[in-house]
């Protein structure tokens, strides 16, 4: 029997051929306040007065959360005769952070890194946004709340999903848990990532952070709410009064300012 072990062994690997491992990197970055410099929901907001949002929508935020909210947000514009056109050029035109299509480029063509968005906005902006950038074909995937216009020139938006199992994360979106699934499903694909460096701000990016291993990066923007929090989590604090839960981060930690900040702090640690 011993004998026809390795005989076997050849037969299964024909039939059974071992998958070629692809080892890469990841980024994964938000969206608002991240790659581009403001908030891409609020700022649509813009287009009418203020005084057309009624204290009712205000409310329907916290009954029913960020995506309910927006939806009534494009009720209104939809009713003010805010056309897609309108709405579309002025997304277009949302200044980015200073250095990200920078870094988004050398990550995709320099250092072996698969780029992907993670973002509570919604997907209509976000791929508007990066066709208008050319970025689109440097990223690799984009998750967020998914939008269209209908026959009527409204823009609906659905929630992501329906998550109650992390309570860092909005009920529409836990970004840690939609990051490690797209991980997970990288490899068997045959896809194995060395390093993941997470790009954010806010505090919904704190989740994704705290599932990064110690060969991750925390990219936190410089005077935002998650860089705040990370620290407070590295000095063996609780991120605030509310939550008295000790997390740890494993990964090490990138305070940046503009995207050359976090090109520079890669390549270093490429070199």
């Amino acid at each position: 029997m011993n004998i026809l072990k390795p005989f076997l062994s050849n037969i299964l690997s024909i039939f059974h051929p071992k998958k070629t491992q692809i080892m890469k990197n990841l980024a994964v970055f938000d969206f608002d306040h991240t790659i581009i410099d403001d908030n891409s929901d609020t700022a649509i907001m813009k287009l009418v007065d203020k005084n057309k949002f009624s204290s009712e929508l205000q409310k329907l935020h916290k009954a029913e959360g960020w995506t309910a909210f927006m939806q009534g947000v494009f009720q209104v514009l939809h009713e003010n005769g805010i056309t897609k056109a309108e709405i579309s050029e002025l997304v277009r035109k949302i200044p980015e952070v200073r250095g990200m299509s920078s870094l988004i480029n050398k990550l995709y063509e320099d250092f072996s890194y698969d780029v992907i968005i993670i973002s509570d906005s919604n997907t209509y902006f976000i791929d508007l946004w990066l066709q208008a950038n050319n970025l689109s074909s440097k990223v690799l995937k984009v998750f967020s709340n998914p939008a269209e216009f209908d026959e009527r020139g409204l823009l609906k938006i659905e929630m992501y999903h329906l998550q109650e199992s992390c309570k860092l994360s909005t009920k529409n979106m836990c970004k840690g848990m939609i990051m490690e699934d797209f991980i997970k499903k990288q490899s068997e694909k045959g896809i194995i990532y060395n390093s993941v460096a997470y790009v954010g701000d806010g505090y919904n990016d704190l989740c994704p952070i705290l599932r990064l291993n110690s060969n991750g990066l925390a990219c936190c923007r410089d005077k935002y709410k998650c860089v705040d929090m990370v620290r407070r989590v590295k000095n063996g604090s609780f991120i605030d009064d509310k939550d008295q839960t000790l997390y740890f981060v494993k990964a090490e930690l990138c305070v940046w300012e503009s995207g050359y900040d976090i090109l520079d702090y890669v390549g270093r640690l490429c070199n």
